[in-house]
């Protein structure tokens, strides 16, 4: 058997971080797709290479990728947004890949990945489970947590897909307009839902 394989995305500031932490403790392998982008951007050279040639040198400081000001291009421009993701979903592709391979064919994973769709990972899940909250929530949550504008972070909605579209692509779904421990509930009973079915799966044999 192969790893069991669960997505797990949302919307911006709907709380998918916190939902990430509560499945981690419950014996899940994280694959934060987020932190594997943020290290082919300052490490991965041919990566890098690909970005100035696509961009332009001022969004490289230093070699590495200037993710906040690249940001503030490619947020609210489709175009710009489609370039940056051809160029490192592949990247990050390869990377996860190679993180799964190393995992047990028994083994529940998780991969953290607010582009599961756009990157095409959520072929791979098993199961995927979304992250969703009211914008009006959402907003003061980004505000506060990356310290940024209002307009910055509508920037950051606009190039997302509606709440609609994770209603309509989830298995699970985790709605988060109330407190973090209800949120911290609700993830926990999901996580165990999967580990039931996964595990009462494996006991099945093929006839």
């Amino acid at each position: 058997m192969k790893p069991y394989i669960v997505g797990l995305t949302g919307q911006s500031g709907a709380g998918k971080t916190t939902v990430c932490d509560v499945f981690k403790s419950l014996g899940f392998h994280i694959i934060n797709a987020d932190l594997i982008s943020k290290d082919i951007t300052e490490n991965k050279k041919a990566c890098i290479a690909e970005l100035q040639a696509a961009f332009g040198e001022e969004y490289i400081d230093n070699g590495i990728l200037n993710r906040r000001k690249l940001g503030s291009l490619v947020f609210d421009n489709r175009d710009e947004l489609d370039k940056l993701m051809s160029i490192t979903f592949p990247y990050i592709l390869d990377d996860i890949n190679s993180r799964i391979s190393k995992i047990g064919s028994n083994e529940l994973v998780l991969i953290d990945a607010p582009t599961l769709f756009e990157s095409g990972l959520n072929k791979r899940c098993d199961k995927i489970v979304s992250v969703i909250a009211n914008k009006d929530l959402r907003l003061a949550r980004i505000v506060k947590r990356d310290k940024i504008s209002k307009i910055e972070a509508e920037k950051r909605f606009s190039s997302q897909f509606p709440e609609k579209f994770f209603r309509e692509n989830s298995d699970c779904l985790i709605v988060n307009n109330s407190s973090e421990s209800e949120l911290i509930e609700k993830a926990v009973l999901t996580a165990k839902n999967i580990k039931e079915i996964y595990h009462g799966n494996k006991g099945k044999t093929k006839e």
